[in-house]
C-alpha cells in the first residue's frame, strides 16, 4: 500500500508491506509551531494503525521534504534513518541507526523489493552539490512486478543519468513526479522511460 499524504507543497509518501512501514520524506515545517509531521503525518500514521516506522528515508535537506521529520521521530518508534543529509544536519543527531542513501542499496520486505537508484557515491563527492541533485530516489516493486518510483527533487541531469543507467528498468506503474512538477525536471526521455500509468504531483 502506498499513501501519498496531502502535505501541500512538500513531499511525504508512506509505503506499507504486510509487516513493515517506510516513510519517504516528511513534508514541511510551516512555522516554529506548525509542521506537516504534527498536522498530517502523525495523525495519518495513527489512523492507519502504524505503530512503528521501519525506515525513514529523507530524500534531501529542503524544508518541504524534512520539516515534519522531528515530529515523526518524537511521536513514533523509528528503527532507522536513511538520507542524503550532511553529517552536521540537526536531524543526523537522532540516536538511531543511520546511513546515507546510495544507488545499489536494496532489500526485501514481505515479498516487496526496495532499491535505491540515486544518488551514487560519486554524486556525494561533488563539492557544493545542489541538495536536489542528491535526492534519494527509490524504486518499490511488488510481487506482481508493479513498481512505484519515488524521486524527491531530482532534476534533468539526474533523470538523464537514470535513463542511461537503468533504461527499461525505470518503467513504473506510478511515478511521484520529480520536483513537484517543476520545469527543472520531467525530461521527455525520462517520462518515456518510466511510462507511468499514474503520475502524482505533490504541490
Amino acid at each position: 500500500q502506498v499513501v501519498v499524504a496531502d502535505v501541500g507543497q512538500g513531499s511525504a509518501i508512506l509505503v506499507r508491506t504486510r509487516g513493515h512501514a517506510l516513510l519517504h520524506d516528511a513534508g514541511a515545517q510551516f512555522s516554529r509551531d506548525s509542521d506537516a509531521g504534527t498536522r498530517v503525518l502523525v495523525p495519518l500514521l495513527r489512523a492507519l494503525g502504524v505503530q512503528r516506522v521501519d525506515l525513514l528515508m529523507l530524500s534531501h535537506r529542503d524544508n518541504d521534504h524534512v520539516g515534519g521529520a522531528t515530529a515523526v521521530l518524537a511521536a513514533l518508534p523509528v528503527a532507522a534513518l536513511s538520507s542524503s543529509l550532511e553529517p552536521s544536519h540537526p536531524l543526523r543527531a537522532a540516536t538511531l541507526p543511520q546511513q546515507r542513501c546510495e544507488a545499489g542499496q536494496a532489500w526485501q520486505w514481505d515479498g516487496v523489493q526496495f532499491r535505491v537508484l540515486h544518488p551514487t557515491a560519486a554524486d556525494y563527492a561533488v563539492e557544493q552539490a545542489r541538495p536536489n541533485a542528491l535526492s534519494c530516489t527509490l524504486a518499490v516493486t511488488d510481487a506482481q512486478g508493479r513498481r512505484v518510483l519515488l524521486t524527491g527533487d531530482i532534476e534533468a541531469a539526474q533523470e538523464l543519468r537514470l535513463v542511461r543507467d537503468e533504461g527499461a528498468a525505470l518503467a513504473s506503474e506510478v511515478l511521484l513526479v520529480p520536483h513537484h512538477g517543476s520545469r527543472t525536471s520531467s525530461m521527455p526521455a525520462f517520462v518515456d522511460a518510466v511510462a507511468p500509468r499514474v503520475a502524482l504531483v505533490q504541490a
